[in-house]
């Protein structure tokens, strides 16, 4: 049995603070009372699935109770892709990146974390992209190996190259002859380059590395077998945010899943290459994640 101080201490840490619990839901409306903790956030997450490190529910359920300095202390907040496939999976429409959002303005505001070191994380996350694209080009030539830290620092350093291709006049056309008939269902043809799409996009950012804009631009042109070939297809989180974006209802995920899919059918994308993809996709995140304890001085998994 506890002794009683102790005991008094864990008693009032774990209480419920129905007041704070408002003030959480009235600032960041995320719905978290319809929370049934069913889990289905926890599965949807990219980096929960990649690396067990991020749970949407267990974030909920800080908020929920009232716990708003554990959920400002949490690191997983930081971790967060914002990519809200976790509200788009809810049967109840509670919204974890809402709370998320709201933990990190209310940690930056209170000088829990420092702006600056905000900002290092959203060039860490846009850098980032180059690490997964590299790592998928590698396992696409069948050649990927564990990379380490400093190949990882290397490959976040240097900018992915623009690749050229040439448009035949016979190509263009709205998917051109290897999307098939996949450009009616896409709407891929109403597209006029806006630029909605890629602003909503999480993780849009270099040209070469991934950008939706440019991707429906190449599929209307014509380029759908070279981008079946290209890494930057399999970039995408499958969040859907351009198609939500799209003024032109231009699908994006749809366009996006197309290509791989065709990628798999016609650019001989084998299920052992798919399988390689997913394993190096939980290697460069855990990575990712260390460097966001080393920008917040957060102790990572291995010297917690």
């Amino acid at each position: 049995m506890l002794p009683g101080s102790i005991r008094t201490k864990v008693e009032k840490r774990c209480r419920p603070d129905p007041g704070l619990r408002k003030v959480i839901e009235s600032a960041c409306r995320a719905q978290g009372s319809r929370c049934w903790t069913c889990g289905s956030c926890d599965l949807e997450c990219p980096v929960n699935i990649a690396t067990g490190r991020l749970r949407p529910q267990r974030i909920v359920r800080l908020a929920n109770l009232g716990f708003i300095e554990d959920l400002l202390d949490s690191p997983e907040i930081w971790y967060c892709l914002t990519c809200r496939r976790c509200l788009q999976i809810c049967p109840n429409q509670v919204k974890p990146c809402d709370v998320i959002d709201y933990a990190r303005q209310e940690a930056v505001s209170r000088g829990i974390v420092s702006y600056s070191s905000m900002r290092r994380l959203q060039l860490l996350f846009a850098r980032f992209q180059r690490v997964r694209w590299r790592a998928v080009e590698q396992c696409l030539n069948n050649n990927f190996d564990s990379p380490s830290r400093e190949r990882i620092d290397q490959w976040l350093a240097d900018a992915v190259p623009e690749t050229c291709f040439a448009i035949s006049p016979e190509g263009v056309l709205p998917g051109g002859p290897f999307f098939g008939n996949s450009a009616a269902a896409t709407r891929s043809a109403a597209c006029f380059t806006c630029g909605e799409c890629s602003s909503a996009c999480p993780v849009s950012g270099e040209r070469s590395v991934f950008d939706p804009r440019f991707i429906i631009r190449m599929v209307n042109l014509g380029l759908a077998e070279e981008l079946a070939r290209s890494p930057s297809i399999w970039l995408c989180l499958s969040c859907g945010r351009c198609t939500d974006a799209c003024g032109q209802l231009v699908d994006g995920r749809q366009i996006l899943q197309r290509l791989q899919d065709a990628a798999v059918s016609d650019a001989g994308v084998t299920p052992t290459t798919l399988f390689r993809m997913k394993k190096a996709e939980a290697l460069i995140f855990s990575h990712f994640l260390d460097m966001v304890d080393d920008i917040f001085g957060f102790k990572g998994p291995a010297s917690s």
